[in-house]
């Protein structure tokens, strides 16, 4: 059980990784219609898979 957690952890901060990658690359693209929106939905995606990195790293804490 334990190996999957880490699995997905890992999975979790790659996904985290590109998705800050890319958000620095839409940045550059302010004069979009649709920069706003595209803007939230990145940072409320990122903020989800932290919340989720952190329920991870906190469920492996315990079971140490």
């Amino acid at each position: 059980m334990r190996e999957i957690m880490e699995y997905e952890l890992e999975i979790k901060r790659e996904r985290l990784k590109k998705l800050q990658e890319y958000f620095k690359v839409d940045l550059k693209d302010m004069d979009s219609m649709n920069y706003e929106d595209n803007a939230i939905n990145s940072l409320l995606e990122m903020k989800k898979i932290k919340t989720e990195i952190a329920q991870i790293e906190y469920y492996l804490q315990l079971k140490e």
